[in-house]
């Protein structure tokens, strides 16, 4: 018998739990907008003539006042159709596996919820005041600008392209993307509230909730300002303070996020020897740099430098 055949060396299988506890906030909320569109339209559709009807979960002034106040969480999950989820999943995966590995599953989660109830909010209060007043909102649309516009903030010389009709590739640095994304849902949601939309922008019977997607967007990029991204033209004294000094340090791409915690790296750097000696002077002017300008001020070669010292900090790094 060899060695590793004998017990006390085989691994032990993960459980089920384990397994679960493994999973990443980005695959939860994925497959959860997946699951709920399933039940609502094999299930829940089956038996309706022509497959149409109004999904439940849906968030409107008329469901709010009628007590079911879980709605504007339960309308990010909820899709109108095959097209409208397809669109939808693509942008998350795009935008929010990124925004996992720069800001870690917790700052993701918060993104997503909080950005989808910006988006209802505004959507619901202008509909009030136009003939879309008892229009339902649906969709995780607004969720996913936010993460997008998040993304964007913490990276925006990252070059991403996208196929123009479908066709035609073009090159975009991703700030430049989010900006016209913010400009042309801005632009479309204010004509919307004039009932100055061209109908073939209108979405037909189904209307797009151009200012959702616009409030979801402005709510991804102060969240991810309030976190040190971006330019900071409050300074320091911000109601993140303590999750900014915490914020997870993306190095380069596909490499895995590392948890950035100055506290611990400037003690570490204040230990007298040749290598933290070497790491003080490496680490603290980096830090420094984060504080003034923001991570995304970053150069590659500085966050290596962060990457190293945090996994030497961790007891993972050579």
């Amino acid at each position: 018998m060899s060695l590793y055949e004998r017990d006390y060396m085989r691994e032990e299988q993960p459980s089920l739990m384990d397994r679960l506890r493994r999973v990443q906030a980005f695959q939860w909320f994925f497959w959860a907008n997946i699951g709920v569109f399933f039940v609502q339209w094999v299930l829940l559709a089956e038996n309706r003539p022509g497959r149409e009807f109004l999904p439940e979960g849906g968030v409107s002034i008329k469901a709010l006042t009628e007590g079911k106040v879980w709605t504007p969480f339960t309308y990010m999950f909820v899709h109108g159709s095959v097209g409208h989820i397809l669109l939808n999943m693509i942008m998350l995966w795009f935008a929010g596996r990124r925004v996992q590995d720069l800001y870690g599953p917790r700052h993701f989660t918060l993104i997503y919820i909080l950005s989808g109830l910006a988006g209802a909010a505004l959507q619901l209060t202008t509909a009030s005041l136009t003939s879309q007043g008892d229009a339902y909102l649906l969709g995780a649309s607004a969720s996913i600008m936010g993460l997008l516009l998040a993304y964007a903030v913490a990276m925006p010389e990252e070059e991403i392209y996208l196929l123009v009709m479908f066709i035609v590739p073009v090159r975009f640095r991703l700030w430049t993307l989010a900006r016209v994304l913010l400009v042309f849902n801005l632009a479309l949601g204010l004509l919307d509230l004039l009932n100055a939309l061209p109908s073939w922008l209108a979405g037909g019977g189904a209307p797009v909730a151009y200012l959702a997607h616009f409030a979801g967007a402005i709510a991804g990029w102060h969240y991810a300002r309030t976190l040190g991204y971006g330019e900071m033209p409050q300074g320091k004294s911000l109601p993140f303070k303590a999750a900014r000094r915490k914020a997870v340090a993306a190095t380069v791409r596909r490499r895995p996020a590392v948890e950035l915690d100055e506290d611990a790296m400037r003690q570490q750097a204040s230990r007298s020897s040749p290598a933290t000696d070497l790491m003080r002077d490496e680490v603290d002017p980096i830090l420094d740099k984060i504080n003034d300008h923001g991570f995304h001020s970053l150069t590659d070669d500085e966050r290596r430098v962060l990457e190293r010292a945090s996994r030497k900090i961790q007891g993972t790094g050579r």
